[in-house]
């Protein structure tokens, strides 16, 4: 460490003190706070501003105010509490900082990306807390896996594409499938309702409001560990297969010029959170120190293994296709109801399987998702018609003469075996439902046609098949699309043209071979949201 008169390296910004004392100055109305240090250890000290986690932006003020400007190497840290890379500003920006604490080095890889540019590291992690099961005391559950915390209804989990927190969940599980310990496409299918249930409540993005909840009204919230040592009303757990750790990184965000001083004064830092003083003020923080050992007295949920995804690039890519699938919903769900329908597969009938299907897929919508269903079978909808509109689009939540739209597709939906006849008018029908969709076009949604369909098109006076993918493809709007995703019932569903119409607007086909198939090919409709 720098001597009793050690100067700050050239190129670093230089503040004298000559009264003694020791004062920490807030800066108003910057939620900063200034160490300045009148003990006269140094002649010089060389100010550096920090950006760093809300969480520990406090303790970090505590023990660099502990410390004199001599033992920080004539130093003095200005002390910013911001989230994520809020605040961090473009390069070259003058307020930006020269130190830079996220609370996971999952930031820094988000923030290169946005710059195109990579980020020194003066400290791969000061502290570290894991990210936990918190529920009100006596009431928690125990969770074999992350997979299995995510599956359940109603999970305050906060908001995965913002916050490090929430997502970690959604990384502790592609870990269990990297390791083999849960199905690897399990994963996806399990964010598919947990999405859309975000979309619908877009509150209790803070860990405090999301404890509130738990405390007022049951149920379990994802937390860390350290922000709910202390509080005898929640208890905490975390699955057998272990848990995602925050880690602290001290990342170097100052410019070429001042990059070296600005290193030195992250590894300073560093240390003096690695002190004795440093590593007591973490402790009273509920902070785990880097080595992630536990917390001493008992406290938190004791040794913890550590989940990391094998591939980080994946998982990054996992989270951007949860970003669609936030998005809400407004789909034409369009079901075949022709002859062949009435034929049996396995213990019940195509339609009757379907009708369960369509039942138990509706359920993954939340109430802010807007759907409606059309049948389809030659000459259904008269006047040359191959469809009817049983329900029109709407949100789920709105009411119509006395009963939700929720409950007229429920309604509609088991009256689908009383329309059962006719031969497949594939081609008019698909069309139209596209066109119907695009004319009500929602900019704030996922707009698009489910289609269930059990043959092949059977109608000689409708469009080809060539015409219709033409047409699709020439009026696709691609500021404004609408997808169409197909789903096949059974062997007898023509898997090429049902792939060829689906690939004309970017959405993906689903075949349901068996009849146990069937429930499941709507998770897979709601996934390809995301991919196609």
């Amino acid at each position: 460490m720098p001597g009793r008169h050690s100067a700050p390296r050239a190129g670093a910004s230089a503040v004298t003190y000559g009264a003694i004392g020791l004062a920490v100055v807030a800066l108003a109305g910057t939620g900063a706070y200034l160490l300045v240090d009148r003990a006269g250890g140094c002649d010089t000290v060389s100010e550096h501003r920090v950006m760093a986690d809300p969480a520990i932006a406090p303790v970090l003020t505590e023990i660099t105010a502990s410390a004199s400007a001599e033992d920080l190497g004539c130093r003095s840290f200005t002390i910013t509490a911001a989230p994520g890379a809020d605040g961090l500003g473009a390069a070259g920006d003058p307020s930006r900082p020269d130190l830079w604490i996220p609370d996971s080095t999952q930031w820094v890889a988000k923030a290169a990306d946005s710059a195109g540019i990579g980020f020194d590291v003066a400290a791969p992690s000061i502290a570290a807390t894991p990210v936990v099961i918190a529920g009100r005391a006596g009431e928690t559950q125990s969770f074999a896996t992350w997979l299995d915390a995510l599956r359940l209804h109603g999970l305050r989990i906060g908001d995965p594409l913002t916050s490090s927190i929430s997502n970690a969940p959604i990384v502790g599980a592609l870990a269990e499938a990297d390791a083999g310990t849960v199905a690897a496409d399990a994963v996806p299918a399990a964010l598919v309702p947990l999405a859309q249930a975000q979309a619908a409540n877009l509150h209790q993005t803070d860990a405090a409001q999301r404890l509130a909840a738990v405390d007022s009204d049951g149920g379990i919230a994802i937390v860390t560990e350290q922000q709910v040592v202390g509080d005898a009303g929640a208890a905490t757990t975390v699955p057998a297969t272990g848990a995602v750790f925050l880690d602290y990184p001290v990342v170097v965000t100052a410019p070429d010029t001042d990059r070296a001083a600005a290193t030195d004064a992250g590894v300073a830092l560093a240390e003096a959170v690695a002190s004795d003083a440093g590593r007591s003020a973490l402790s009273r923080a509920g902070f785990r120190g880097p080595d992630r050992a536990p917390l001493d007295g008992g406290r938190g949920v004791g040794d913890v293994s550590v989940l990391t995804p094998s591939d980080p690039a994946a998982a990054a890519q996992v989270l951007k296709r949860y970003a669609v699938l936030a998005l809400p919903s407004r789909a034409l769900v369009v079901e075949d109801v022709s002859g062949s329908m009435a034929e049996n597969a396995g213990p019940a009938t195509r339609i009757a399987l379907t009708v369960q299907a369509s039942e138990t897929g509706a359920k993954l919508f939340p109430d802010n998702a807007q759907l409606g269903l059309w049948a389809f079978s030659i000459g259904l909808g008269g006047g040359g018609k191959d469809y009817r509109e049983l329900v029109p689009i709407r949100r789920l939540d709105e009411t119509v003469d006395g009963a939700t739209q929720r409950q007229k597709l429920t309604d509609a939906v088991r009256t689908l075996p009383t329309l059962v006849q006719g031969g497949t008018g594939l081609y008019d029908t698909t069309l139209a439902a596209f066109r119907k969709v695009k004319e009500g076009y929602d900019p704030g949604a996922v707009n698009s046609v489910i289609l269930l369909t059990d043959g092949a098109n059977e109608d000689p006076s409708s469009i080809t098949l060539d015409n219709l993918l033409a047409t699709l493809t020439r009026e696709q709007d691609p500021a404004r699309p609408v997808i169409v995703v197909t789903i096949g019932v059974t062997e007898d569903a023509d898997a090429a043209v049902l792939q060829k119409i689906s690939a004309a607007t970017g959405g993906t086909s689903h075949i349901a071979r068996t009849p146990a198939e069937i429930p499941g090919v709507f998770v897979d409709a709601m996934r390809s949201r995301a991919t196609g």
